[in-house]
């Protein structure tokens, strides 16, 4: 588990943001975004990361990716990346 690594909740917590953070950024600069099978982003693996959190940690972050991606509701994205997504 990544944020096994971490002993401190405010670094586990700060590692989680900044996942989020790059997935949204690598989705707005890439041409056809972080949820395309041959991305080098590991989407379904930073979801199931943020799913085994706590809601109140996790909630806000996983919204992140829902409104704040410019990709997820595209053809190409995998049927589960957006199932393991809806709300």
């Amino acid at each position: 588990n990544l944020l096994a690594q971490f002993q401190r909740e405010e670094t586990q917590l700060f590692v989680l943001r900044v996942m989020v953070g790059l997935v949204i950024l690598y989705d707005h600069v890439h041409p056809q975004g972080a949820f395309v099978k041959g991305s080098n982003v590991d989407v379904k693996g930073c979801v199931k990361l943020l799913k085994d959190q706590p809601p109140c940690k996790s909630e806000g972050l996983l919204n992140a990716l829902r409104y704040t991606t410019k990709h997820l509701n595209e053809e190409n994205t995998p049927k589960n990346i957006k199932n393991l997504l809806a709300a």
